[in-house]
């Protein structure tokens, strides 16, 4: 999706994606209602023991399918590319596990 609206699946297809490590839990932060915000995140390791984000955070993210080729998430990114206003869209990952170069 981008800004919300789905993509056209052969656009869809034709993206190399991004490659990273992927993790869903609930981050530090919490909301005006006092709870956590359960979101997804894709990192790369960054110098010898940071990590850095590769992608704007899915937040209250939901694994809607599970399938031998991959997973597919649903949640919201926040938009601040207009500030001061911010936006959240809708948006879906499809997240493929590839395997480590020497594991095959």
């Amino acid at each position: 999706m981008v800004a919300g609206v789905r993509r056209p699946r052969e656009e869809c297809l034709a993206d190399p994606g991004t490659i990273g490590t992927l993790s869903i839990g609930d981050i530090p932060i919490g909301t005006a209602e006092k709870r956590p915000l359960h979101a997804a995140q894709l990192w790369e390791r960054w110098g010898t023991s940071a990590k850095r984000g590769l992608l704007p955070p899915l937040f209250d993210v939901q694994v809607l399918r599970i399938t031998p080729r991959g997973l597919l998430l649903r949640g919201f990114q926040v938009d601040t590319s207009n500030r001061p206003t911010t936006a959240q869209h809708a948006q879906e990952w499809w997240a493929v596990p590839i395997e480590k170069p020497g594991t095959a």
